[in-house]
């Protein structure tokens, strides 16, 4: 009577063991994930951490290797800023190597600073590779140069000279030169010449006797800030002292300009002595243009800048200046709204080249064939809205051709004429009724405003 209940109990049991649930595959499978991630990142881990001390004994190494380097060079002097690549085992290695001269004073003593005169020379190296980790330290190693030989002496001095380029980085190759100034205060000659710019753009001219020195530097095609294809420079050296000087040289750029653009119709005659200002961060520069034809090329040191004829003075609290040169400087709009507009504007790089149109005034004069003419500077009519010019300049035309009439440019401003038979004889005055204004101005009383000013579209 029991064995039912009892084969029924057997058959749940069988039941219960039949198999594992999805729930437990699941949960296995989690827990086997766990481990297995843990276990793969601490190999990786190990493995990469294994490859960081690898790498970093390397840079070590390299770094030793680099200062040794730099022991070794028989001249302190040419031991130099550098940055290089080392490959090994598949990883690549970058080294960069800066250097600083101590001096007497404690401070850095580069071709670009001075002060106390130079005791030895600073040297850093350090090494990184593309695969260190975020918080893995830089490899560095330092170490002192001295010089081979004494290169300071109490009762001399030093000049540092520092040469650069537009952009900023060192002119190597130019050559140095110093002479007593005008006035020495106990300068003497050199001994030895001085050694041309190493490839940061320094020299240093050692053991001078104290006073002063005009330090001059050259190199074909260069020119200085200044437009000088010879850059020179007046210091004082004192006793146990160092004192610096610095130069913008740079390889020259080549500017055409072509004059009068803005007036297409006839051919515009132009001032032998035609100025042209070139604007930029340094002080403005004049150019006399060598002759006057309507194209003309000009050699800067390159950078950028704005450009227009005529010579640009600036006003100071003290003096007017001569800007009515610069269209810019046209702000007093006239009564069709018309008003200065910006020079033209270039940039030039170093040995490249640039073009540019000058615009100008343009006027015919009539009545004075075969006369030889001049044109200056005046003060402006009231209301003509001309900034005006402080300064006096004349611009000679020469002998105007056997014409009826000439066509004539000149930069913006007010302008007087007159007229001769021979070359310095031009002394008449020039009526109004001889002058036509070709551009916007007005010609009235003997006096011609050439405008710059335009209406905006």
């Amino acid at each position: 009577m029991h064995a039912p209940k009892q084969l029924s109990l057997g058959r749940r049991l069988a039941r219960n063991d039949d198999g594992v649930s999805l729930i437990e595959v699941l949960v296995a499978m989690l827990i086997f994930a766990i481990i297995a991630v843990g276990v793969g990142y601490g190999l990786v881990t190990s493995l990469y951490l294994g490859n960081d001390a690898r790498s970093r004994e390397s840079a070590v190494n390299l770094a030793a290797q680099e200062i040794d380097l730099a022991r070794s060079a028989g001249n302190v002097f040419a031991v130099l800023e550098s940055t290089s690549t080392v490959v090994q085992n598949g990883t690549t290695f970058t080294l960069h190597r800066s250097t600083d001269w101590e001096t007497t004073t404690g401070a850095d003593g580069n071709c670009g600073s001075g002060g106390g005169q130079l005791r030895y020379r600073r040297v850093n190296v350090t090494v990184t590779w593309d695969s260190m980790r975020a918080t893995t330290p830089v490899v560095r190693a330092d170490s002192a140069l001295a010089p081979g030989s004494r290169i300071n002496d109490p009762a001399l001095g030093t000049i540092l000279v520092s040469v650069l380029t537009a952009s900023g980085s060192g002119a190597a190759g130019v050559a140095i030169s110093a002479a007593p100034g005008v006035v020495p205060k106990g300068a003497a000659m050199l001994s030895d010449a001085p050694a041309a710019t190493d490839a940061e753009g320094c020299s240093y001219l050692l053991k001078v006797q104290p006073g002063t020195y005009d330090v001059t530097v050259s190199r074909p095609n260069f020119v200085d800030k200044n437009q000088a294809t010879s850059g020179a420079q007046t210091v004082g050296v004192a006793a146990g002292g160092a004192a610096s000087v610095a130069f913008a040289y740079d390889l020259a750029g080549t500017v055409t300009a072509h004059y009068g653009t803005n007036y297409s119709e006839g051919t515009t005659l132009l001032p032998s002595n035609l100025s042209t200002t070139f604007r930029s961060a340094y002080e403005p520069y004049a150019a006399v243009n060598p002759s006057s034809a309507n194209v003309q090329t000009f050699r800067l040191h390159p950078f950028g800048y704005e450009v227009f004829a005529g010579r640009f003075i600036a006003a100071t609290p003290v003096a007017p200046g001569c800007v009515s040169v610069d269209p810019a400087a046209w702000t007093t709009a006239a009564a069709d709204g018309a008003i200065g507009t910006a020079a033209a504007s270039i940039g030039i790089l170093p040995g490249g080249s640039a073009t540019v149109d000058v615009p100008l005034g343009v006027l015919s004069v009539t009545g004075l064939a075969g006369q030889f003419l001049r044109a200056e500077t005046t003060t402006a009519p009231a209301g003509s809205g001309d900034p005006g010019c402080g300064v006096a300049t004349t611009y000679n035309f020469g002998q105007l051709p056997a014409d009826a009439t000439t066509q004539l440019g000149l930069p913006f401003g007010s302008w007087t004429f007159f007229s001769g038979a021979t070359s310095g004889s031009e002394t008449t005055p020039v009526p109004a009724a001889n002058l036509a204004v070709l551009t916007r101005g007005v010609a009235a009383g003997g006096v011609v405003t050439l405008d710059p000013r335009a209406v905006a579209p």
